[in-house]
């Protein structure tokens, strides 16, 4: 009789349980939910807008991964509203960390090598999240994208990968705030 409690016990703990830690990426990213106002994220800084469209960055933040700081983290905003994060990355071996990453949590991507660009592109798929992480081979570029599939829907997503490389060149710091040190995704 014990053992029976025990059981119930333990498999309502896991059931309770897996729904939080497989929706993490569902509820937005970086401590911002998917959907927030730019307004409750006073630690963003325009960096570019085109049209209802506006790009920021924190620089007062760096984000890691693969043991290396993260050259470029630029957070989407359709008409006021959190819809993607994109990501440029600076290696081969973040690209990999991340596919790796992704492909435990998400499970195997779908794959497309588009030879016109030289370019492979993987995809996954998370409830109302899609991420795509791309590598060009003759350039060595790595870019990852995040996005709020209800918010994004409505957007041409190629065209809104494309941030000049102007933007690249993150805001300054806010005065006052000290630069904090992050892993890119929890893993």
């Amino acid at each position: 009789m014990n053992y029976s409690r025990v059981i119930i016990g333990l498999l309502i703990i896991i059931w309770l349980g897996t729904p939080a830690a497989a929706s993490d990426i569902q509820q937005g990213i970086h401590g911002m939910k998917w959907g927030s106002s730019i307004s409750e994220h006073h630690e963003l800084t325009k960096v570019h807008e085109i049209g209802p469209v506006a790009y920021y960055a924190n620089s007062n933040m760096v984000y890691q991964s693969a043991n290396q700081p993260i050259p470029g983290v630029f957070y989407g905003f359709y008409r006021d509203q959190l819809f993607a994060v994109f990501i440029k990355l600076r290696s081969p071996d973040q690209f990999s960390q991340l596919e790796r990453q992704f492909t435990i949590k998400h499970g195997k991507p779908e794959t497309t090598y588009y030879p016109e660009s030289s370019q492979t592109v993987h995809r996954w798929k998370d409830a109302d999240v899609k991420i795509k992480l791309k590598m060009k081979d003759p350039t060595r570029e790595f870019k990852l994208a995040i996005y709020y599939a209800p918010l994004a829907a409505s957007l041409n997503q190629e065209q809104l990968e494309n941030i000049p490389s102007d933007a690249y060149d993150k805001a300054p710091p806010k005065k006052d705030t000290p630069v904090k040190s992050a892993p890119l995704l929890d893993e």
